[in-house]
């Protein structure tokens, strides 16, 4: 017995939605900077690198305004390179938190000068005083070790924070406490980024970054900003919220398909039966001449047909006075009419007639007789 994938297809599909109702796997933000992303830019090895030296890794996906709300956030929260920028009600939810204890990690990103309000921090991109020399190394406390790069678009004015990095005379990392809670903030996501924790002790730069901050308790990614800050057509319909509803209408259509792929239950027949064409008989006897070979039935058949329309419509008439209104109708001779006739009378007597044959003269009996009548 052979196995018949069409049949397995529907259930097998429905099984499979009913899992991803329970288990859904990550497929990123659709950014290439985000901790899922293993490209140069993203921040995939810096997730994995925190996870090994932290007590609990997550990432957040949620609103800031209602993670930060709910208590979704571990004692410390990472922003790095936010592909949107926070608008005015989730700075107000992240800086609360903060206020009330909660640890901050902040990355700028970008060529616009933006600014974090509450904690008189503003980042000016560098492009305004021409391009940074990646060259220089930067000037840092938190380490002794001078293998360290620092790439950079712009600059931090942070007069109330204590200077952490320094780099070709401008602040670049800075950090602070802000009610029960402490923050760092860079002018630069880059040193978190794949390809810089390649080089030298960028690791353990980043990593110092980090616990300037926090005790590595508990780490949070926030990937919403990120999540949010791309358009998005039919990835909208498999956001966190909306994925749910889009499932069931899924499973829904799946289960319609089913129904109408096969049929469940014994055939049950029309109420109202389908009637015949009006013309199958004379196909089925046309396809049953041409199957005999033989057109001598059918010359006969038309040939008698014509005598008797002769004798029933025109009883009375004289048979000459038929003859000349076909061949003026036809403009042709009534000789030439009559010869007709009596070629396919004649050849209708015959055992067996061509199909060719039998045609034309049929053919030429027809334009007489649509003459005559």
């Amino acid at each position: 017995m052979s196995f018949n994938w069409t049949q397995w297809f529907w259930p097998l599909a429905i099984v499979a939605v009913l899992a991803l109702q329970v288990w859904y796997p990550d497929t990123g933000t659709g950014v290439l900077h985000d901790t899922y992303s293993p490209t140069a830019d993203g921040q995939k090895a810096f997730y994995r690198l925190v996870s090994e030296q932290a007590g609990w890794t997550d990432r957040n996906t949620a609103p800031l305004s209602r993670a930060t709300a709910n208590g979704y956030l571990e004692p410390t929260l990472c922003i790095l390179g936010p592909e949107r920028w926070p608008t005015t009600s989730e700075w107000d939810a992240i800086l609360d938190w903060v206020a009330d204890g909660g640890e901050l990690l902040f990355a700028f990103r970008g060529f616009e000068e933006l600014s974090i309000p509450r904690l008189d921090i503003r980042y000016t991109p560098r492009m305004q005083d021409g391009p940074p020399d990646d060259s220089l190394p930067p000037d840092t406390k938190l380490l002794e070790s001078r293998g360290i790069a620092w790439w950079t678009d712009g600059r931090l004015v942070a007069p109330k924070s204590e200077a952490l990095v320094e780099y070709d005379g401008t602040t670049q990392a800075v950090a602070g406490d802000y009610g029960a809670g402490r923050y760092v903030v860079t002018a630069s996501s880059l040193v978190f980024s794949n390809q810089l924790l390649t080089y030298g002790d960028n690791p353990l730069l980043a990593m110092r970054l980090l616990e300037r901050t926090s005790y590595l308790e508990g780490v949070t990614f926030d990937e919403s900003l990120n999540s949010t800050g791309t358009p998005k057509t039919v990835g909208l319909l498999l956001d966190r919220d909306l994925r749910p509803i889009t499932l069931q209408l899924v499973l829904v259509t799946l289960l319609y398909g089913w129904w109408n792929s096969r049929r469940f239950g014994p055939l049950q027949l029309p109420a109202i039966q389908g009637r015949h064409n009006i013309v199958d008989h004379t196909d089925a006897v046309g396809i049953a001449y041409w199957r005999s070979r033989n057109g001598v039935a059918a010359l006969s058949a038309y040939v008698q047909l014509l005598q008797l329309q002769f004798i029933e419509r025109h009883t009375g008439r004289p048979v000459q006075h038929l003859w000349e209104t076909a061949a003026r109708k036809l403009g042709q001779s009534v000789e030439s009419l009559q010869e007709t006739w009596k070629v396919a009378h004649a050849t209708a007597q015959q055992p067996k007639v061509e199909r060719r044959v039998a045609a034309d003269l049929i053919r030429q009996l027809a334009r007489i007789r649509q003459a005559i009548l």
